[in-house]
């Protein structure tokens, strides 16, 4: 398909996330690959955007990359001085432990700082899993501070940010590559949230918020033998506008309608 073709099929997208959503498409970043037909849908891939609790699944993937699925066993001690706000689910457990496969649900689903912050940690500290992430050819993620700081990066600073590009070619090589074996591929697959979308797919993937109407999700989705790698982003509002999940979900139905039609 040439470049003029693509551009065309981007733009109907965009114009209709931007009559279903009320979003201005200038909002939006979106990555999207079909790996059965090869198809992608993409729109300011390399237009920085936060990487907000997301780096809890790829210090997931780090762990089990070189630990194996034995990782997810580990007890981590939740001391006092680890709790920071926006940890729904570990603040309930100050001086406590938690099994890392507790910290992974609460950081993936309920986007817990204080167990991203700990996973991250468990992965060797975010200069590591910087590193960890140039290794799997991705170029732009950087981890710079901890959370909930690392959810309030302002549009122009460059800390603690990604693109949905570099988010997908990560989680692309962990969830579908071949940086762990198949069997523990399944394993970090089924750490992630699924949900159902129209059109009978299947999305596995993690969604994080922060300021600035900021609002990421990175995953597969998946219909019979078709598997769609996506990434998407959308930043609007305010400052003190906190960023929600919703306001992806047409970016995300909307991707997989456009690759489903005939280019």
């Amino acid at each position: 398909m040439d470049v003029s073709r693509r551009s065309a099929v981007t733009l109907g997208l965009l114009g209709v996330l931007g009559r279903g959503a009320e979003l201005d498409p200038g909002e939006v970043s979106l990555s999207a690959t079909d790996l059965l037909t090869g198809r992608r849908l993409e729109h300011r891939g390399e237009r920085p955007c936060p990487v907000l609790t997301l780096s809890a699944g790829l210090a997931l993937g780090k762990l089990l990359r070189f630990r194996g699925p034995a990782a997810l066993t580990r007890v981590v001690p939740v001391a006092r001085r680890h709790v920071v706000r926006s940890s729904p689910v570990s603040s309930w457990h100050r001086e406590g432990e938690l099994p890392v496969t507790v910290l992974a649900d609460a950081a993936l689903r309920r986007g817990d700082a204080t167990a991203t912050n700990l996973l991250v940690h468990q992965a060797g500290g975010r200069a590591a899993l910087t590193a960890f992430c140039r290794g799997l050819g991705d170029e732009r993620t950087r981890l710079d501070r901890a959370a909930p700081d690392c959810c309030d990066v302002a549009p122009w600073d460059p800390r603690d940010t990604t693109t949905v590009t570099a988010l997908a070619t990560g989680h692309g090589v962990l969830l579908l590559g071949a940086a762990l074996p198949l069997g523990t591929r399944a394993v970090l697959a089924a750490l992630f949230p699924a949900t159902r979308l129209p059109g009978g797919w299947t999305f596995t993937g993690s969604t994080a918020t922060g300021r600035f109407g900021t609002a990421v999700t990175v995953g597969t989705a998946q219909r019979g033998r078709r598997r769609v790698l996506l990434a998407a982003a959308v930043r609007s509002g305010q400052p003190g506008t906190r960023g929600s999940a919703r306001t992806l979900a047409p970016v995300v139905t909307g991707a997989l309608a456009a690759l489903d039609r005939r280019w």
